[in-house]
């Protein structure tokens, strides 16, 4: 913290978490008796509503009819400015907002370092490195010096005392620049903090403002080259509302990610239980503890896997989590930054994982419970167009813009019904009248010709025989056979390839048994046989989960398979899943076992190939070689991931009419 005379200054970044405990660790430290924020007096009123309102999250709006722009400032718990207002409330200190309001205000960005240092660094330090970076120092005593060159030609860019009292409210009007807009605040914060001074001499008074005024405000005081009358010279008022901020809408208004905001929300609130505790003399001694955002971050993504696992019944892999965090923290050096945005987050999701992934990442980052409807006030709502008010649609704009990366998502947006359950309207009309999305389909049937491929190609290595050579090399060279034994018998061995008479004929893939207990409810209770719609499809039976639970669409909804087996070429393949089948053979209650014993019943070749993570039981293999019928088991970690959650997640559709648009709702995967 900063000291000049009876002032702690704290210089800040608005609307970061950093600075927020920077201001707690000031005002336990060195309690104030007076705050001064960074805030016109004109919002005062919306400002401390927005205060009381927390946990809810608030914004101030009113018209800039300059900029012809929406305006609006968020009351949020990670600005350390709002922050030191809320701290003044719940310790009854008195609040003076000394900023000027004023219009046409557009400032140009800086590029300053990252708040995450304050975590190694001093706030002095800290402060210290901007201040050089940015030639604070210079350039407020360079100021200095021009007006003292101006004093006898006054101009209408100057700042003197004798313009500034003539121009009264207007000043603001005809300020073309940020830089003399900014000018002007900096000698009515300066005129303002002197009032304070003198009226409260021997009191403490903590002063939180942008980092970049403190330097021309200080410069400002030490040479008194301001008018004390400026501060009565404006009178601007303005017409300005509040409004509630929902959910879905935060990252719209909010740069730090919304849950961890909410995290320190929870932080704070026991933080401050233990404080209020204590006794007021021990406030001093205290070093408050920070939450880490990098800590913050690992438990979202703990929580997206968690629910991916629990939606897509598929385990993320350490390897790929090692990689995910290594893209999260490299994303933003790109910028010369330390710590990741949403946008950061959740491209890195998308990239390392999947869309599905990165969608419950993003829901999990703007996840703040509080962000809820309000019945004593209005919430704003966001369109594509902007905000609706009074029926126009205006572009929102932050008071002071900061450098931030706009929220675009690099993924497909996720449809939306247009009224309330249309989309299960839809499905309760066709829901007798199942079928299949055609390019899935597609995708499926060239799967299981790889499965089949992959199958033959094992059973010919497992039929090549190894002979010593004597006069023919017959089907080559057998290098792995003749180098392991030439050291020894300087032989060379050689292969002949056995003729395989048959082909594969069904293929049974088993994502999940599903083995329910009496404790445990069945996952896939959905049971269905699908019969091919021309010679090229085939005879499918499988068991997953409902469909019409998790619609997608209208009359679309998403199913995911438990297990599946595939007849072909197709055939007249009676129903497995009625009681008449279960009766016949009673040794198939398990929904897995009763799609092999199919295949086995129901095969027209030689060879059946079965996907699973463990082998079937052995009574299995036992009917399979009566019925002269080989079982080529392959573990299913064998196979790519990512082509295995293509073809288990699968959509249904109420009606082939719907597949005219089904294109427009269905995701395109990795086929």
């Amino acid at each position: 913290m900063l000291k000049y005379k009876n002032l702690t200054i704290i210089p800040t970044y608005h609307s970061n978490l950093d600075f927020v405990y920077e201001v707690r660790q000031a005002f336990y430290q060195n309690p104030p008796d007076l705050i001064c924020v960074e805030f016109p007096e004109n919002l005062k009123a919306q400002i401390l509503e927005g205060v009381d309102r927390f946990p809810s999250i608030s914004l101030v709006l009113y018209y800039d009819d300059i900029l012809k722009q929406q305006l609006y400032t968020p009351i949020t718990p990670s600005d350390s400015l709002i922050e030191s207002i809320r701290l003044a409330q719940e310790y009854g200190i008195p609040v003076e907002f000394i900023d000027l309001f004023v219009k046409n205000y557009d400032p140009e960005f800086q590029n300053l370092p990252d708040s995450y240092v304050l975590n190694k660094l001093s706030l002095d330090e800290f402060y210290d490195i901007v201040k050089k970076e940015m030639k604070f120092e210079d350039l407020a005593e360079l100021k200095f010096q021009k007006e003292k060159l101006k004093q006898k030609n006054e101009q209408k860019d100057s700042l003197d005392e004798e313009f500034l009292l003539e121009s009264g409210v207007e000043a603001q009007n005809w300020m073309r620049s940020s830089k003399e807009i900014n000018e002007l605040r900096n000698h009515y914060m300066a005129a303002k903090l002197s009032e304070v001074m003198k009226k409260n001499q021997n009191r403490q008074i903590l002063v939180v403002m942008g980092l970049a005024h403190w330097e021309r405000i200080r410069n400002l005081l030490e040479h008194g080259k301001f008018s004390e009358d400026i501060t009565t010279s404006f009178s601007t008022s303005v017409d300005a509302k509040l409004f509630n901020i929902l959910q879905e809408d935060l990252p719209k208004i909010m740069i730090e990610t919304p849950n961890v905001v909410f995290q320190y929300e929870i932080f704070r609130s026991r933080q401050k239980k233990v404080i209020d505790k204590l006794p007021f003399r021990e406030y001093k001694e205290m070093d408050l503890l920070k939450i880490d955002l990098f800590n913050s971050l690992k438990i979202i993504l703990q929580r997206a896997v968690n629910q991916y696992k629990q939606e897509y019944d598929e385990k993320i892999s350490l390897h790929k989590l090692k990689s995910l965090f290594q893209y999260i923290r490299n994303l933003p050096l790109i910028e010369n930054r330390i710590t990741p945005v949403l946008f950061d987050i959740v491209l890195a999701s998308k990239s390392i994982i999947n869309d599905n992934f990165a969608w419950i990442v993003w829901d999990e980052c703007k996840l703040y419970p509080y962000a809820k409807e309000d019945e004593n006030l209005e919430s704003l709502r966001f369109h594509k167009e902007g905000i609706l008010l009074d029926g126009k649609y205006f572009k929102l704009r932050r008071t002071i813009p900061l450098k931030i990366q706009r929220i675009k998502l690099p993924l497909k947006p996720k449809p939306k019904e247009k009224r309330k359950d249309q989309w299960r309207d839809v499905w309760n009309d066709n829901r007798w009248n199942l079928v299949s999305y055609l390019p899935e389909d597609i995708f499926e049937e060239n799967y299981f010709h790889h499965v089949r491929s992959r199958s033959m190609n094992l059973l010919k290595d497992e039929n090549i025989k190894t002979h010593e050579f004597t006069s023919t090399l017959m089907d080559g060279i057998d290098f792995r056979e003749t180098i392991r034994n030439w050291a020894y018998k300087r032989k060379i061995y050689v292969k002949e390839k056995r003729t395989i008479h048959g082909e594969v004929d069904s293929v049974v893939i088993i994502f999940n048994r599903d083995e329910s207990t009496s404790e445990t409810e069945e996952k896939f209770p959905h049971q269905q046989m699908w019969y091919a719609e021309h010679l090229k499809e085939s005879d499918l039976a499988f068991y997953s989960t409902f469909p019409g639970i998790d619609l997608v669409g209208p009359g679309i909804s998403r199913i995911e398979l438990g297990g599946v087996v595939s007849f072909y070429p197709p055939r007249n393949i009676p129903d497995i899943w009625n009681d008449k089948f279960l009766k016949n053979y009673p040794m198939a209650k398990k929904k897995a076992d009763r799609l092999l014993l199919a295949a086995i019943l129901y095969a027209q070749k030689p060879f059946i190939t079965y996907v699973a993570k463990n082998k079937p039981d052995n009574i299995f293999y036992s009917m399979a070689a009566k019925l002269r019928i080989k079982i080529i088991f392959l573990p299913l970690d064998r196979f790519n991931p990512v082509s295995l959650r293509a073809l288990r997640n699968l959509h249904v559709l109420a009606g082939k009419k719907i597949r005219l648009f089904a294109h427009k709702y269905i995701h395109k995967r990795r086929y």
